[in-house]
């Protein structure tokens, strides 16, 4: 791509950023940096190709062997009911994508229909099958790139994710509020099955979200009560065939972790729909069962239209500002057939969250910014966005 025009200043601080801190580009490795051709059109995978080019430069100025890879996705039905697909009929990765992955030491993708949590199980079995670490960056477009969310330091966010992590400890009661009726209460559960504790960092994992933005969702036990919402994150509503923004809030009731009544209007019927199509593919209670509570940790993490024109891209975002708190629904984990990371992310903005004695989310603050170790790495960067932000929410 030789009319790539000069990377900015401020794009050049999140590349270099995304490169040295959440990707570790080491000298002598095979990066593929795959993008998708709907993207550059007004697809859903947005996207441009100065970020692609100033991408594929970094790498190589570190040494590392760059491939670039524009692809075609699969089509297919966006609602993904009543009919909900197997392993054997949903859609695939394409084999040009996996078998460049297998000649790959790193991925840098700016894919989301590929993600390892809003899509197909197929993509983490791939990387935890080969080994191979990805990164998802969702700061796709020169704009993008240039945003207070993408500036932030990346070691600030996984620093604030790692001690939010160190609130959340098994056995200790937690309680979710909201002045619109929300309460929900329960027990913390045991970490996810492949690590002891909620409290780990993503570097060293297989999938490294730039920028990053959620902590770990706590395991619900003896969870009770009222949740009310009004949104959802875009791609599931999208999936499930409601608006990212409802008419009108839902209200669901959950007994013992698992949903007992959707009440509402039309959004509400649709999610019974879906809920009891859901229960057909993975079993009464599995399609019931609640996950979570977390959310996001990002102080930055809202942009404006002329940032990001596309509407639900801007709603995606969001959902990692530490005013959106998510519950979800079904747990398709569970069952090692059903071929989709469920992952609905009902959301909330502006609720509290306790755990134990400490209000993790309290209507946008968090209790860890005050965090000698936060504050320290804050310190490191006054001129870089992030840190005035963190300093107005632990005023």
């Amino acid at each position: 791509m030789n009319d790539i025009p000069p990377i900015p200043s401020k794009a050049a601080t999140t590349v270099n950023d995304l490169l040295d801190n959440c990707a570790c580009v080491q000298a002598g490795q095979n990066v593929l940096i795959l993008a998708a051709n709907d993207g550059l059109r007004g697809g859903a995978n947005i996207v441009d190709e100065a970020t692609v080019g100033w991408i594929e430069a970094g790498v190589r100025e570190r040494g590392a062997d760059a491939r670039v890879m524009w692809v075609d996705m699969p089509e297919r039905q966006t609602v993904i009911w009543p009919g909900i697909a197997t392993r054997d009929t949903v859609w695939r990765i394409p084999a040009e994508v996996k078998a460049a992955m297998k000649e790959a030491d790193l991925l840098i993708s700016h894919v989301f229909d590929l993600s390892s949590e809003e899509h197909i199980k197929e993509l983490p079995e791939i990387l935890r099958e080969i080994e191979l670490p990805m990164v998802r960056n969702m700061a796709s477009t020169a704009p993008l790139l240039m945003t207070d969310w993408a500036r932030t330091p990346h070691d600030l966010i996984a620093e604030i994710r790692y001690r939010m992590g160190e609130l959340i400890v098994a056995g200790e009661p937690w309680e979710l509020t909201h002045p619109n009726g929300t309460h929900l209460r329960g027990v913390v559960g045991p970490g996810p099955r492949t690590r002891p504790t909620y409290v780990y960092w993503r570097r060293d994992g297989f999938y490294r979200p730039f920028p990053d933005g959620i902590y770990p969702a706590v395991n619900p036990v003896d969870c009770e009560g009222i949740y009310i919402f009004d949104r959802m994150m875009p791609i599931w509503a999208h999936n499930i065939g409601v608006p990212p923004l409802f008419s009108q809030p839902v209200t669901i009731t959950v007994e013992q972790n698992h949903v007992a009544k959707v009440e509402g209007g039309t959004e509400a019927e649709t999610l019974r729909g879906f809920l009891s199509a859901l229960a057909k593919a993975l079993g009464e209670d599995h399609a019931y069962e609640i996950r979570a509570p977390h959310g996001g940790v990002h102080p930055s993490a809202l942009v404006t239209p002329a940032e990001c024109p596309d509407a639900d891209y801007r709603e995606f975002i969001a959902s990692f500002h530490p005013s959106s708190l998510h519950m979800h629904l079904g747990q398709g984990g569970r069952n090692k057939d059903f071929p989709y990371s469920l992952h609905t992310a009902c959301e909330i903005r502006g609720g509290t969250l306790t755990v134990g004695a400490f209000k993790v989310h309290d209507g946008g603050r968090m209790a860890v910014l005050d965090h000698p170790s936060v504050l320290d790495v804050a310190a490191r960067t006054p001129d870089l966005p992030g840190v005035a932000g963190i300093s107005a929410l632990s005023a």
